[in-house]
């Protein structure tokens, strides 16, 4: 008689968290050179400003796309929330992008989670594929403000998790 042993792979969530303009995405930049990922094993996004914050563009890590989501300028395919134009179809094309590429990634990278994802928006919909995802890791920036929220709403207790101060 043989036994056959299953080992389930432990995955981990890394949240960078700090306040607003603390510097997460450069501490989540850092990350990824420390790890040394290269372009194939990993996908996701990450949030690019102009240094005054009036805009912000998403860069695909697979192909290094970039395009405009929110603007403080007028944007006719855009909503608007608060200060900003969202464009919705951007975060469509960023999810799309992030799951098209999970089954071939070892990390998955999120830039940043929090008022959108709450709301069901943003990066939500790859955010929770990656988290159904098997044998990812996934780093993730979170506003402290949202820490807590975000935790909650997706059931990151559940997962090893680790969380970086910036």
């Amino acid at each position: 008689m043989s036994c056959r042993v299953f080992s389930v792979q432990s995955r981990t969530i890394t949240l960078i968290t700090g306040a607003y303009n603390s510097g997460k995405t450069t501490a989540l930049l850092a990350y990824l050179k420390e790890k040394d990922f290269l372009e194939n094993y990993l996908c996701g996004f990450v949030s690019l400003a102009k240094a005054e914050k009036t805009c912000y563009r998403l860069k695909d890590l697979f192909s290094g796309i970039e395009r405009v989501a929110l603007s403080e300028q007028y944007m006719s395919e855009g909503r608007k929330m608060g200060r900003f134009f969202v464009d919705d179809a951007v975060f469509a094309w960023a999810n799309a992008q992030i799951v098209e590429h999970l089954g071939s990634a070892k990390l998955a990278v999120f830039d940043e989670l929090g008022r959108f994802e709450l709301e069901g928006k943003g990066f939500d919909p790859s955010f929770r594929s990656a988290l159904e995802a098997t044998g990812l890791d996934i780093v993730a920036t979170v506003r402290q403000t949202f820490l807590l929220e975000v935790i909650d709403y997706y059931a990151l207790d559940t997962y090893t998790l680790s969380i970086r101060q910036v």
